[in-house]
């Protein structure tokens, strides 16, 4: 083509000229993009601005009402036995607990907890009242389980919108309803749901009523809050790697994660694009109770176990709860380990664990001390290969539809999305423990082989751990729950490897639960630096010694374990716990 019939002459354009005549699409090009992304980011907030200002006006005025005209006070009603609600006048209940609710934990009180997302005072106000397992039982319920007429948001900006208000409640909660149970408020949860704290751009962050410096744990802190604090005797979690006995055990409540597919999770949310989240398949989550004692997370149970809840979900082995197993008497055969080889817990863990096996032994039961089975390293590697599969985190970004990440999260994605060819050199560069992590994921995601061979470790880690139960010939496993106490606010994203006790039970789909046992000691407010093995002398260790400074007083917790579908034993086993420890302390600072 000859130069006449071109728009711009060649031969005049300067150097700098066409260097912006590259350079100007590519600019116009990144510059629509921020305005995208910023226009994207403004509208997600709003969504989260208008959920809270619904919330806000919300009319509470008769339950309040009733509560003051009969000279009501909350505190008659609050850290009672979940039997005890049953005789009692269901409209008494609802006004003296939601009026706890809203004036203690809710996001009126200044500098409070900030436990709750959503309130149901005047619904619950108006519901008639249903004879069941759980009469007059006053419950909450984590943000991302369906409850009619609420949002299930997950941590997630968009899941915010109006428009996804549910019409209806899911499966577990209408089998509870059915039982006589009634829904106050939802908990808060943490972005995504993937943290072991509940903070998130809708609903703010909740902090723990032991000590309000540091995290009810994650991801159903908010529901562990109200059980901790008195306001209900019973709360509905969910757990895919902790996320009902990490917020139990910083709470100081018993906590119990069923053998998945045990409940149905029909109308739930995923934090995921579209509830998609194929990695359920290999790691499924399940719904649990928190509450006021073992007996009340065994009454959640018994009341959900029903033929009706079957029914509605015919994916559920129709397994009724077998009271015969639950009611046994007779000595229990126990075992134990200290440490995982992979996060060597505090003393007053240790402390903890030690004490409630002499009191076990003091009973009659018999208890022996076994090395951890098998590999924790390998166990925890496992668990973060899996989840990390996808690469960049992709499945969190996808999920959040423009939302940025929250910072508990950042350095999780910046491992994630560590150019590969890096790997080997930033590995080399960090400590043992992390830097093994680093190579245990790949930006961009694994191939399909490299997954399925992680399937494989994971069937072949069941199995391992099914006869090591048979070989040992024992009832159950204790542990430590964790092996450190509540975090700091905010500081998770730095303390991901201390979780390692609790997502072993999530790989090899074992029910577990957790028990308060003890406080910590103004003397075990330190971290052991020197007592750790040398793999461990690292950045964690450090984080954990900072996490320890200040400690006293915050609730340590023992682990309970059994085999698969052994639900009903492993809550009986865990009442025992409870019995010979008899923990009865409350936490008293979420009150100023």
């Amino acid at each position: 083509m000859s130069k006449e019939y071109l728009f711009i002459d060649v031969d005049k354009i300067s150097q700098e000229g066409l260097i912006v005549m590259i350079l100007l699409p590519i600019a116009t090009y990144l510059l629509v993009q921020h305005l995208q992304k910023t226009s994207r980011a403004e509208y997600l907030r709003g969504l989260a601005k208008a959920a809270r200002l619904r919330r806000s006006k919300k009319d509470h005025a008769k339950v309040f009402e009733h509560y003051k005209s009969k000279g009501l006070d909350h505190e008659d009603y609050a850290y009672l036995p979940l039997e005890d609600y049953s005789a009692l006048p269901k409209k008494d209940v609802v006004s003296a607990l939601s009026y706890r609710l809203s004036s203690l934990l809710s996001f009126r009180k200044k500098n409070g907890v900030n436990a709750l997302t959503e309130e149901l005072y005047t619904e619950a106000f108006k519901k008639k009242e249903k004879a069941g397992l759980l009469k007059n039982v006053p419950i909450t319920v984590k943000d991302c389980i369906g409850v009619q007429g609420c949002l299930s948001t997950g941590g997630l900006s968009v899941r915010a919108d109006s428009s996804k208000i549910s019409d209806s409640n899911s499966l577990v909660v209408q089998t509870l309803i059915d039982q006589g149970a009634i829904v106050l408020a939802r908990g808060n949860t943490s972005q995504c749901m993937m943290l072991p704290e509940s903070h998130n751009n809708v609903w703010g962050e909740t902090k723990n009523p032991w000590d309000k410096t540091r995290t009810p744990g994650g991801s159903s802190g908010g529901d562990a809050v109200t059980v901790s604090t008195g306001c209900v005797p019973l709360s509905v979690g969910s757990d895919v790697g902790g996320s009902i006995r990490i917020p139990a055990a910083f709470c100081g409540i018993p906590g119990f994660k069923p053998t998945p597919g045990r409940i149905s999770k029909l109308g739930c949310m995923a934090p995921r694009l579209g509830d998609r989240h194929g990695m359920a398949m290999a790691i499924p989550s399940t719904i649990g109770p928190m509450a006021e004692s073992v007996e009340a997370c065994k009454t959640f149970c018994e009341a959900v176990w029903t033929e009706d809840h079957f029914e509605g979900d015919a994916s559920l082995p129709p397994m009724t709860f077998d009271h015969d197993e639950y009611e046994k008497k007779g000595k229990l055969n126990l075992a134990y380990f200290k440490s995982d080889g992979w996060f060597e817990p505090c003393s007053a863990a240790l402390r903890g664990l030690e004490e409630t096996v002499a009191k076990l032994k003091k009973a009659g039961h018999k208890v022996q001390e076994i090395e951890f089975p098998g590999d924790g390293w390998r166990t925890y590697q496992l668990y973060v290969a899996l989840s990390a599969s996808e690469g960049d985190m992709k499945g969190f970004t996808l999920g959040l539809e423009g939302e940025d990440l929250i910072p508990e999260y950042e350095q999780l994605k910046q491992a994630a999305s560590l150019p590969n060819f890096l790997r080997p050199l930033v590995s080399r560069l960090l400590d043992e423990r992390r830097g093994s992590l680093v190579n245990n994921s790949r930006s961009g995601g694994i191939a399909c082989y490299d997954l399925q061979q992680l399937m494989a470790d994971v069937l072949e880690l069941r199995k391992f751990w099914s006869k090591t139960y048979k070989e040992l010939g024992v009832d159950a496993i204790l542990h430590v729950a964790l092996p450190l106490p509540a975090l700091k606010c905010g500081t998770s994203g730095d303390l991901t490897g201390a979780f390692s006790y609790t997502l072993l039970g999530n790989l090899i789909l074992f029910p577990a639960g957790v028990v308060p046992v003890t406080t910590i000691r103004e003397e075990e407010q330190e971290y052991p630096m020197e007592n750790l093995p040398k793999n461990q002398r690292d950045h964690w260790a450090k984080k954990a010694s900072a996490c320890m400074e200040g400690s006293a007083g915050m609730p340590i917790s023992v682990a309970v374990m059994t085999e698969m579908y052994r639900d009903e034993k492993c809550l009986r086993i865990m009442k025992e716990v409870e019995r010979v420890v008899e923990f009865d302390e409350t936490p008293e600072a979420w009150k100023e």
